[in-house]
């Protein structure tokens, strides 16, 4: 599947779960059974996740990733909750690769990294 053909599948899933009288159970079923008679299944996370973006966006909400090398301890999360909105979709994820600091990415694009690893990229 070509990446314009995964789009138009995203922007029609995002389409009918924004209607105000959507059936979202029946919209994943037949949306599910499309993809398989296309032959698209397997094209499937990849399109629900650009939907999922499609949505967001339409709604003026964020998709947030914040990567650490350990669990956010709470006085980190109160913090960032100053930054997010509720309606945002945060994604935590450990990443011990990065030693220690943070890295975000609010929607799969804008990316703030100040992380251990980072700076020894730079200095090295």
């Amino acid at each position: 599947m070509n990446k314009s053909k995964e789009k138009l599948y995203a922007m029609a899933l995002a389409q009918a779960i924004l209607d105000k009288k959507a059936d979202e159970k029946k919209i994943a079923k037949n949306f599910m059974l499309l993809l398989i008679k296309s032959g698209y299944l397997g094209k499937a996370k990849s399109i629900v996740d650009l939907a999922e973006e499609i949505i967001l966006k339409n709604k003026g909400n964020k998709k947030i990733t914040i990567e650490t090398a350990r669990k956010l301890t709470a006085e980190n999360r109160t913090l960032l909750k100053k930054f997010i909105k509720d309606e945002d979709m945060v994604k935590e994820k450990i990443n011990s690769d990065l030693i220690a600091g943070v890295k975000i990415v609010v929607n799969n694009e804008k990316q703030f990294d100040n992380s251990m690893q980072k700076k020894l990229r730079e200095i090295f």
